[in-house]
């Protein structure tokens, strides 16, 4: 090269780089349909809404006005940011083509930041509040003070470190049931119609998984459940447990809420840094909140 790059036109090619890569990049396709992505205008959003409108009835003499549960819940939006620094011998070198390297990198970070977010609030469901004041995943739902609780924790059953594919078949079948049985606020069925089910886990039930969603026969028997879930596996769980997610419908049980796309920026030759030290940082940084939204449409199984 020779001499150092304009630092203006390297930020402005750098920049281009990003947006390109970002726009163009693989949305983490394994999880999305799992949450409800949402637009933000302030620091925080609240979701009390999340309670179900009245059923329809017989219109005979006047309507019968009926509110939403109003629920203290809301989450709020974070500020993310990933930077790199680099040596100005490394621009110096004609290093360019590795930095677009590693500015790709970044936009592939930011583009799939939701799917690590969405593994936190699995993992978790115990402790991070629902919309009605409890654990996410627990046994004390209630809508109201005297309506009866609801679970989504199951239980399961196995003899070794994981469970068989018998012993998960039945778990499932248990969970789904579970599932069905949900009622909303107005006591009436919410999981009604076709339900669209994931099953999440751990890679050590990946070859579980695959024999009760996918096989033809289990036990030397017609598998009743094959189809009956997509399943997937991640490194970023361990362990026995599963969780169950209900997929159809606009309303998800886990929210992304935007209040800021990715944006990059850089600090090069004009900057202290740069002049200084002899380094220039290039950054993104993003404003987004991810939190917790219909129980009633996930189940954890536990041993």
């Amino acid at each position: 090269m020779g001499q150092i790059k304009n630092s203006i036109v390297l930020e402005k090619a750098l920049r281009t780089e990003f947006m390109k890569s970002f726009d163009n990049g693989e949305n983490p396709a394994d999880v999305m349909p799992m949450i409800m992505v949402t637009s933000s205008s302030s620091s925080s959003e609240k979701y009390g809404w999340l309670g179900s409108v009245p059923q329809l009835r017989e219109w005979k003499d006047s309507r019968k006005l009926s509110g939403i549960l109003d629920f203290d819940y809301s989450i709020p939006n974070v500020h993310y940011e990933s930077t790199l620094q680099v040596d100005r011998d490394d621009i110096e070198d004609d290093q360019y083509g590795a930095i677009k390297t590693r500015i790709n990198d970044l936009a592939a970070r930011a583009k799939t930041h939701p799917r690590k977010k969405f593994f936190e609030l699995l993992t978790g469901g115990e402790t991070g509040l629902s919309f009605d004041g409890v654990a996410f995943y627990s046994a004390s739902h209630k809508y109201t003070a005297d309506s009866a609780a609801q679970s989504n924790l199951h239980t399961g059953t196995k003899a070794g470190s994981i469970p068989t594919a018998a012993e998960l078949s039945a778990d499932f079948e248990l969970a789904r049931a579970k599932m069905r049985k949900f009622v909303d606020d107005q006591d009436e069925p919410f999981n009604e119609g076709e339900l669209d089910l994931r099953v999440v886990a751990s890679p050590d039930l990946e070859g579980v998984l695959d024999q009760v969603f996918g096989a033809d026969l289990l036990n030397n028997a017609t598998n009743t459940l094959k189809g009956a879930a997509s399943y997937m596996s991640s490194g970023r769980l361990s362990g026995a447990d599963w969780y169950i997610v209900e997929m159809s419908g606009n309303l998800k049980p886990f929210i992304q809420q935007n209040r800021q796309a990715p944006q990059f920026g850089a600090l090069e030759g004009t900057s202290e840094n740069g002049f200084m030290h002899k380094t220039y940082k290039y950054g993104i940084d993003y404003r987004v909140g991810f939190g917790y939204g219909l129980w009633q449409k996930s189940i954890k199984c536990k041993y």
